[in-house]
């Protein structure tokens, strides 16, 4: 096998194992040796050695050195940081960066650092300005989202960058706030231990199956709720509802009813039932705005607004409300109401964010905001058309110093002029 084809699967297999989050020690298991083998008898893994010491290294390489070449040409920036800990509890700090390019939305990973240090704000501040530097963009970042622990706060303001809280997160905040609601935690409380017990039971998962094909209702399993979790109380009650029939189906089997007796288990009432769908009625909206702000592809920043518009017609409590219902528009809004507060340029940036979202043309918009993007369009046409006069100014220089008209024009031609222009998209 020549070189440049074995170099070829040493990146095949590299590939594989990057982008499939295999461990290293895969190269080197039996079966994996035969099945390479099989494939191909000329070729031969590399070892577990030569993949983490220098092929996987290679390809980073590569890869950085593409990514600092594309960021180049690229005038402005976001950025997304976050710090969060393995299941090993390593802590770590990711940063990624988002950016347009010929009219596609991008977002490549720039770091995921270990970090061993305690992460106050001055520390976040200086890793995450050491990764920007690395590749180049500190100057080009216009605006930073975070979430909104106080250490990042503080990095933020030390880096003196536009700071967008995290909308997912301070919606998952917002949720959270329900457990401290007696009437709501005490509710909620009887479905966990239901939810509980049934995860629990090595009988009750056949049991309920069993209900579920007799009463035609999908074979979903139930669903536990995590504090911490995004969303969870809502799919736990949401689950809870859709099983309901079957659920109280099987505490009534005899096979379950003695256990769930002798366990002093809480039985399910109506009332509960009831204030279950007044909780997915009233939650559904936040639920499906933190899927929403969840998207990878499409710009969210102008979406923030207009969500909380609706938001807060939503949880307007009104006098048709039960008791259960009110406490639960009042905590929810309650908190969302004070977010995005901090700062006027805060505001300003959110409602230019709108103004240029084209989802939203027809949201009206004040007169003060376009003059805002007016005068930010003006100002960077401004700057734009400065570097094109240098520019020429420079082709003119080198013309005169060469000699007139003696100059070629290969020497002559601006690499910018002779580029075919393509296409614009939407976007651009």
């Amino acid at each position: 096998m020549s070189k440049e084809r074995q170099d070829q699967c040493h990146r095949a297999v590299t590939g594989v194992v990057v982008k499939g989050l295999l461990p290293f020690s895969i190269v080197e298991a039996p079966w994996w040796r035969d099945m390479i083998s099989t494939l191909n008898p000329q070729y031969q893994s590399p070892s577990r050695d030569l993949l983490s010491n220098t092929l996987i290294p290679a390809w980073y390489a590569v890869e950085k050195g593409n990514l600092k070449r594309e960021l180049q040409v690229v005038a402005d920036v976001a950025v997304t940081a976050d710090g969060w800990t393995s299941v090993a509890q390593d802590h770590y700090l990711t940063v990624i960066v988002h950016y347009v390019k010929e009219g596609s939305m991008k977002e490549n990973v720039l770091h995921t650092r270990a970090v061993y240090t305690s992460q106050t704000g001055e520390v976040i501040a200086e890793e995450i300005g050491d990764i920007l530097d690395e590749f180049e963009i500190k100057h080009k970042v216009i605006a930073i989202t975070v979430d909104n622990a106080a250490n990042m706060d503080v990095a933020v303001k030390k880096m003196s960058i536009i700071k967008i809280g995290c909308f997912a997160h301070t919606l998952n905040i917002a949720a959270q706030k329900l457990y401290t609601v007696p009437s709501v935690s005490r509710w909620a409380g009887r479905i966990r231990a239901m939810v509980v017990w049934l995860k629990r039971s090595s009988l009750a998962k056949p049991v309920l199956k069993e209900k579920q094909k007799l009463l035609g209702l999908p074979e979903h399993a139930v669903i536990l709720d995590v504090r911490n979790r995004w969303n969870s109380l809502f799919q736990m009650v949401e689950r809870f509802l859709e099983q309901f029939p079957a659920i109280q189906a099987a505490a009534m089997d005899s096979r379950l009813k003695r256990a769930m007796e002798k366990d002093r288990l809480e039985r399910i009432t109506d009332d509960d039932f009831r204030k279950s769908e007044e909780f997915v009625k009233v939650m559904k909206i936040l639920y499906t705005s933190t899927l929403c702000m969840s998207a990878e592809r499409i710009p969210t920043l102008g979406q923030i607004l207009p969500i909380l518009g609706k938001l807060e017609h939503h949880f307007t409590i009104s006098a048709e409300d039960s008791t259960f219902t009110k406490s639960i528009k009042d905590k929810i809004w309650g908190d969302l109401s004070k977010r995005y507060q901090e700062n006027e340029r805060i505001q300003q940036f959110l409602e230019e964010g709108t103004a240029l979202d084209p989802r939203f043309k027809s949201r009206r918009v004040s007169d003060a905001v376009w003059d805002r993007v007016e005068e930010e369009l003006i100002s960077r046409a401004t700057h734009q058309n400065k570097g094109e006069t240098t520019q020429a100014q420079q082709s003119e220089d080198i013309e005169e110093a060469v000699g007139g008209d003696d100059l070629s024009d290969e020497a002559c031609a601006s690499p910018v002029a002779t580029l075919k222009r393509a296409k614009l998209s939407a976007l651009e």
